[in-house]
């Protein structure tokens, strides 16, 4: 009963939030960054809950269960390296005085300004509507879990309660979103540490969990085969160091890359407060990580073996459900629901942005009112929820890995085209095709042939692209860099600029 009534409050919160929102949506800018006004708690509050997906708070306690400490420095230190770089972005991003609205916007004004629709914008919002629409996916699967561990309705039906969730926080645009996502990061900060401390009391302690991880031979499913005794707390755990490093490397160098992570430095209302934002952020982090971690090891002294038939993203939820006092297991259980949705909410909104203001609008140039421009998307975001739900009644991997496969994908297709693009002004027009082509292609290809670490494969090749593309290339004209370099720009730059943000309005 405990969970029902949480869980009922946590809705109306979301249903209030949501409407109140739609009162500060009115331009498109309101819509997708919120008017490039936004706070510094705030941002906090909303870059955090993005930040913490189920791929954090079920995924990585499921792979420390099943894999050991290694899981740490895949995940949680390679997380912490990307959330470092990420300012490296923000100081330059948000330097133009009129900031872009999006991740294509920008690769339009920095790449192909004098392109009134551009075609290397569109193939960017083609790859991040399929990457964006992949981790909504994850978001769906991870709230069906502790949707059926909270109510006992059957997976396949709980999903759709997550509809619910995912349109109430995703009709008011960015504004509606912050809000709840704000509530959220609090739920998850207050879930976690309480879900932790009842772990903490029912193994007896730090030591106790220790102890059994380092003798302990317990298979992860029951039935399976048996682990080495001692190989959870070894550097590598059950990963070899290949895979390891790979998952490492695509979480530090995807996540800066990523658009969501750029679009969200887009946001605040200066550099500064962009800047501290994400500082914000990984203090918070820090203070989550942890607790999962306790979550996630000792959840193995509690449960040496999960039952057959359910994979390691349950164990949170079933040692919660089966050790934590009623209102200390509704408000973490809860603070779970709250990370897929806060998630899946900002990624939902990315994804349905990118595809009707820069592939729909590139493909079919009109000008659009502010009205039916956030009419349309909000039906768009409506279909692209939809989708997802229906796409994970057969989830088909694991959630933290999951996130580790789209990353690398980001990082290989991006990361070039935003750290070169936004500190040297050489990067040219051909480089970005060059990197953001071969990178996305060679990482596909390379997971597909089955190698350990396509993130490094894929960015090797696509370095060597870029540097030949670049130096046997024209130099770019000045107004493709000059915003991201001069506090002041030309007029012939300033007046590009507007044409280009502008280009939906009709300019």
């Amino acid at each position: 009963m405990m969970y029902f009534i949480v869980l009922a409050f946590y809705l109306l919160f979301t249903i209030w939030s949501s409407v109140k929102s739609l009162k500060n949506t009115e331009s498109i800018s309101d819509f997708t960054t919120g008017g490039h006004r936004m706070g510094l708690l705030l941002g906090i509050g909303t870059t955090t809950a993005t930040w913490v997906s189920v791929a954090s708070v079920l995924g990585v306690p499921g792979y420390l269960y099943s894999s050991g400490v290694a899981a740490i420095i895949g995940w949680v230190a390679g997380w912490c390296l990307g959330g470092a770089l990420i300012p490296l972005v923000a100081y330059k991003i948000r330097r133009p005085e009129t900031p872009v609205r999006t991740f294509p916007e920008f690769i339009h004004l920095r790449y192909e300004p004098f392109k009134k629709n551009s075609p290397l914008r569109m193939i960017v919002g083609v790859l991040m509507t399929i990457g964006y629409f992949l981790l909504v996916h994850i978001q769906v699967v991870g709230f069906g879990i502790v949707f059926e561990t909270i109510t006992g309705i059957d997976y396949k039906i709980a999903i759709f309660a997550f509809l619910v969730f995912l349109l109430f926080t995703s009709i008011g645009g960015f504004w509606s979103v912050a809000a709840t996502d704000s509530l959220n990061t609090v739920l998850i900060v207050i879930g976690v540490v309480l879900g932790s401390g009842a772990v903490l009391a029912a193994t007896g302690g730090l030591q106790n969990i220790v102890d059994t991880l380092s003798t302990t031979t317990a298979p992860t499913i029951a039935g399976g085969p048996p682990l080495e005794e001692g190989i959870l707390l070894s550097p590598l755990g059950t990963f070899s160091l290949s895979a390891l490093i790979s998952i490492f490397i695509s979480n530090s160098l995807g996540s800066p890359a990523s658009p969501h992570w750029v679009t969200r430095m887009l946001a605040p209302k200066n550099i500064k407060v962009a800047i501290l934002q994400i500082m914000g952020t990984i203090g918070v982090l820090l203070f989550i990580m942890g607790p999962l971690i306790i979550l996630g090891l000792g959840a193995k002294a509690l449960l040496p073996s999960l039952p057959a038939g359910k994979t390691t993203d349950y164990i949170v939820p079933l040692i919660i459900q089966d050790y934590a006092p009623p209102l200390v297991g509704a408000m973490t259980l809860v603070a779970l629901c709250a990370a897929a949705v806060s998630t899946a909410n900002s990624m939902l909104l990315t994804a349905g942005t990118t595809l009707y203001y820069d592939v729909y609008l590139g493909i079919f140039p009109k000008k659009v009112s502010d009205k039916d421009f956030n009419k349309r998307l909000r039906m768009i975001i409506f279909i692209m929820g939809f989708l997802a739900v229906i796409s994970a009644i057969k989830p088909p991997w694991f959630l933290a890995m999951g996130f580790v496969y789209v990353y690398g994908g980001f990082g290989a297709a991006f990361f070039l085209a935003v750290f070169l693009g936004l500190y040297w002004k050489r990067m040219n027009r051909a480089g970005a095709y060059a990197g953001i082509l071969i990178g996305s292609i060679g990482y596909v290809v390379a997971k597909a042939m089955g190698a350990t670490n396509p993130f490094l494969i894929a960015a090797g090749i696509s370095l060597i692209g870029v540097i030949l593309a670049v130096y046997t290339t024209k130099k770019p004209p000045i107004e493709a860099y000059e915003p991201y370099f001069d506090e002041k720009v030309s007029k012939s730059t300033d007046q590009l600029l507007t044409s280009v943000i502008n280009r939906s309005e009709g300019a």
